[in-house]
């Protein structure tokens, strides 16, 4: 091979882990996985992002992720709020799952996104985001199924 050949190679080949790691769209939900950890994504506007996760074994707890426009991140079990408003309805308080009423706030919460058209979220410190729902049916298992749990059930 050629010097000119080598360089774009090179180049091409340290940018495609980037690009791999990178992933969801704002028009559908999607779905990853890796190392026994399902993911399960939407991207909003700017860096504005709501993220769900399920270790597959269920020896973990689910987790939920909120990114705002601005890339300030507020997760579940954290103590900090966290909370979802499916289709405009009363807002659910997904802060934490540890306790029986917690798990449950989750378990409806999830329900809801599988069958809803949009959610807002807030979180402290976190500028609301409204997300579509458009294809969470489809990606997101049943709550209490392929490992999604709240923390109550460990």
């Amino acid at each position: 091979m050629n010097r000119k050949m080598i360089h774009p190679l090179l180049l091409t080949c340290a940018l495609v882990p980037a690009v791999a790691m990178a992933f969801g769209n704002q028009t559908t939900w999607t779905r990853g996985w890796g190392q026994g950890v399902s993911e399960f994504v939407i991207n909003g506007e700017g860096q504005s992002q709501l993220s769900l996760s399920c270790e597959d074994y269920g020896s973990q707890p689910a987790t939920v992720i909120f990114t705002d426009a601005s890339g300030h991140q507020v997760s579940m079990d954290e103590d900090k709020s966290l909370q979802v408003s499916i289709d405009g309805g009363a807002l659910i308080d997904i802060s934490e799952s540890g306790s029986r009423v917690g798990g449950n706030n989750l378990a409806r919460a999830w329900d809801q996104l599988r069958n809803g058209k949009q959610v807002s979220v807030t979180g402290d410190g976190a500028k609301p985001a409204t997300f579509t729902l458009a294809g969470a049916a489809k990606v997101l298992p049943a709550f209490g199924t392929h490992g999604c749990v709240g923390k109550d059930a460990l």
